[in-house]
């Protein structure tokens, strides 16, 4: 009995679906009993109909929602950790940036929102942009933490085989780093779906944040509920790839 604990406890997905499960069941619990009229409240019976039924426009919009959160995290990946670099190894440029990370962090997107669209004007890449700014916080931290929490046993060990400061970065300090970096990465990629959709909320006119907005004025509460569990399921999916991700690079990781 116990093995096969041990069996279902490493099936990631049957705690996916034993979630969800429950969810529904107390979902469902509490339209009967509650008797929540269907404008409150639908049946999960309905809003799987309106996944059904406007699956075109969820594709249609999930895929303009999953580009902007795919760019936004790649350039805050990229973005993130070339900042970071000079940041751990000046304490000059730390101390100049880590205030403005946090003022900016500080600074509700929304609020900001405006300013974008001035600048940039209605699309995608405004979206993009506000992703960015929410997501490459925490690509620089642990980034700036991973670099600098390293053992000086290795680095003096370095030394004292005349590696360079390259060499010693590429060969010691990066693979130290790496966890860290990476840990950075998948509360990135959940930062940038929150971004993207907020930028969706005040830019409007493409997206899944756009076509809840749209559900939400119509009234149309089934088609709100589908909107949001789409959502759900994106975030899911991106975050479970970077977390695929994270295991393939460390899978030979000291």
């Amino acid at each position: 009995m116990s093995s096969l604990g041990r069996w279902i406890g490493g099936q990631t997905a049957f705690w996916y679906v034993l979630a969800i499960a429950l969810v529904v069941a107390v979902w469902q619990g509490a339209v009967l009993v509650g008797r929540t009229p269907d404008y409150l409240l639908p049946t999960p019976a309905q809003v799987v109909e309106a996944l059904s039924n406007y699956r075109e426009p969820l594709l249609k919009q999930g895929w303009v929602t999953l580009r902007g959160i795919l760019l936004a995290f790649g350039i805050s990946a990229v973005l993130g950790v070339l900042l970071a670099i000079p940041m751990a190894f000046s304490r000059v440029v730390e101390r100049l940036g880590y205030p403005l990370l946090v003022m900016t962090q500080a600074v509700p997107k929304v609020a900001l929102g405006p300013l974008f669209i001035v600048w940039f004007g209605f699309g995608l890449m405004t979206n993009v942009l506000i992703a960015v700014s929410v997501a490459i916080f925490p690509i620089i931290v642990n980034t700036v933490l991973g670099l600098t929490t390293i053992d000086p046993d290795l680095v003096r060990l370095g030394r004292s085989m005349g590696a360079s400061r390259w060499r010693l970065f590429r060969l010691v300090r990066l693979p130290t780093a790496l966890p860290s970096v990476l840990a950075g990465l998948k509360v990135a990629i959940t930062f940038a779906v929150i971004g993207v959709v907020v930028g969706e909320f005040i830019v409007g006119g493409a997206g899944l944040g756009y076509l809840t907005i749209s559900a939400s004025g119509n009234q149309n509460v089934p088609l709100l509920f589908a909107c949001v569990i789409s959502l759900a399921v994106l975030a899911v999916l991106v975050f479970a790839a970077v977390e695929l991700l994270e295991r393939l690079a460390l899978r030979r990781h000291p």
